[in-house]
């Protein structure tokens, strides 16, 4: 157990604890809130390297011809990319903005916000790279599609291989969304509650500083 864990379990064993104390686990809540951002900072950042790493490896290793490059999902690809390092930019300089205001602040009520937008954040972050996902296995989708001539093919063998096809991405999507999320649950997810958690201690300090004034007028 940590020394901020102690002083809010006796915090609340103590009906009459000293005020510098209460003072101290404010202060803690503030470093704890700044270093959780930090680190969804600094993860996101990771994996947006590891994403540029794994994008250059396969513009200098795909052994694939170029006819076997239809323009379109050329076009799609690109498209896709370039969103995508777009948007995660962003979401990487709304995790370093959050990070820099949740450390450089002293009002309770400002920290309170700060944390409910990097929850926000997080959670948006999240979903778009489930989007992301779908969107690329559409794009495969769609290849397959132009690559194989389906549709220059008989009605029952299209209908098999449509159905084959559709089956077979489902699948692999639905694996590779359930792993993205069992991964974000345990990364993000964590962190995120854990600033849910310093949130609701913030919270019940206001609360108590409101009844002591209350009872002091």
């Amino acid at each position: 157990m940590n020394e901020l864990d102690v002083l809010k379990q006796y915090w609340k064993q103590e009906e009459n604890f000293p005020r510098v104390d209460q003072n101290a686990i404010r202060k803690m809540l503030y470093k704890s809130s700044s270093s959780i951002v930090k680190w969804i900072f600094l993860i996101s950042v990771i994996e947006f390297i590891a994403g540029i790493a794994l994008g250059v490896y396969y513009l200098f290793f795909d052994t694939r011809t170029p006819e076997n490059h239809p323009l379109a999902i050329d076009i799609l690809n690109y498209v896709g990319d370039t969103v995508s390092y777009l948007v995660i930019i962003y979401f990487i300089y709304q995790f370093f903005h959050c990070y820099r205001k949740i450390k450089n602040t002293s009002d309770t009520k400002t920290l309170l916000s700060d944390i409910l937008q990097a929850r926000r954040n997080v959670h948006r972050y999240i979903k778009f790279n489930v989007y992301m996902i779908v969107y690329s296995f559409a794009v495969i989708g769609i290849s397959k599609t132009i690559e194989e001539n389906l549709f220059d093919k008989g009605t029952g063998e299209i209908i098999m291989q449509v159905t084959l096809l559709v089956v077979v991405l489902f699948l692999t999507a639905w694996l590779f969304i359930a792993l993205l999320k069992l991964y974000f649950r345990v990364i993000y997810i964590r962190l995120v509650k854990k600033l849910d958690r310093n949130y609701e201690e913030l919270i019940r300090l206001e609360q108590g500083d409101d009844t002591h004034s209350k009872k002091e007028y």
